[in-house]
């Protein structure tokens, strides 16, 4: 289980909303009250008053700060159900595959030491993908009646971008929510704290007090703790209402970006 720390660089997405694979750019994307730095195959998201996508020209970057955006604006969650969660795993993998996401090497060209690193998030994004496919297929059969499962789905524009299984165990009313598995397209970069704030919300709407737990993978520990979660008897747990990195307005909480 992990969250964009798991996933990669970037994509292109044309008019059409598909990804595809284009030259470098460098993107800085305003989301709240931090900035992300996105580098080599993101996203070219162009503002109304933008007639070509950013790139690293000189003129371009001096004018950077006009051209910045919240990205938020262009971002949906939607709940979905089992089978369209599982088409959705699988155009998202399929995407992987046939955008060239993965950086091939051969004699005549030695991978840098960020495009090794680049290759692992890709192949451990791809593997949680699988997996995901894999649970879905099985349709949870043999679970308890009591408990139910949740399917969200971030979009970005109409392509799908990150995904969150969601359980929630009817008969324990002080058991947190369940983030089963939790995972973004491999070319983006911190927003997998939209689906988080999603899950959360969920939680507080089905009695749960926005609290939700998980099983992390290692190399996801710290992103978890930067969202306030903490350990509790072999999971990790998030207590919105107990934590100074989470805000509660107009009915809902949010993630403090600059806690």
């Amino acid at each position: 289980m992990a969250d964009e720390k798991a996933s990669g660089t970037t994509a292109n997405p044309g008019r059409n909303g598909k990804l595809n694979k284009s030259s470098e750019y460098i993107f800085y994307i305003v989301i709240g009250r931090y900035i992300m730095i996105l580098k080599s195959k993101f996203f070219s998201i162009l503002d109304s008053d933008i007639a070509g996508p950013l790139t690293r020209s000189e003129s371009n970057l001096i004018n950077m700060a006009s051209r910045v955006f919240n990205v938020k604006s262009f971002i949906t969650i939607r709940e979905v159900a089992l089978q369209d969660a599982l088409c959705i795993a699988n155009r998202i993998r399929t995407n992987m595959i046939n955008g060239d996401w993965f950086i091939g090497s051969n004699q005549s060209r030695q991978l840098s030491r960020e495009q090794e690193r680049w290759n692992s998030r890709y192949k451990a994004t791809y593997g949680m993908l699988t997996q995901i496919s894999s649970i879905l297929e099985n349709k949870f059969e043999g679970i308890s009646a009591s408990i139910e499962h949740y399917f969200f789905v971030m979009f970005f524009q109409e392509t799908p971008i990150g995904m969150l299984i969601f359980s929630n165990n009817k008969a324990k009313a002080t058991e947190p929510s369940n983030i089963i598995e939790f995972v973004t397209h491999v070319g983006i970069r911190n927003c997998g704290i939209f689906l988080m704030e999603y899950a959360v919300n969920k939680s507080k709407t089905l009695g749960k007090n926005g609290s939700v737990k998980l099983i992390p993978a290692p190399a996801a520990r710290d992103v978890y703790f930067k969202y306030g979660f903490g350990f509790q008897e072999g999971y990790m747990v998030l207590e919105p209402a107990k934590s100074d990195k989470w805000g509660f307005w107009s009915g809902g909480y949010y993630f403090k970006a600059n806690a």
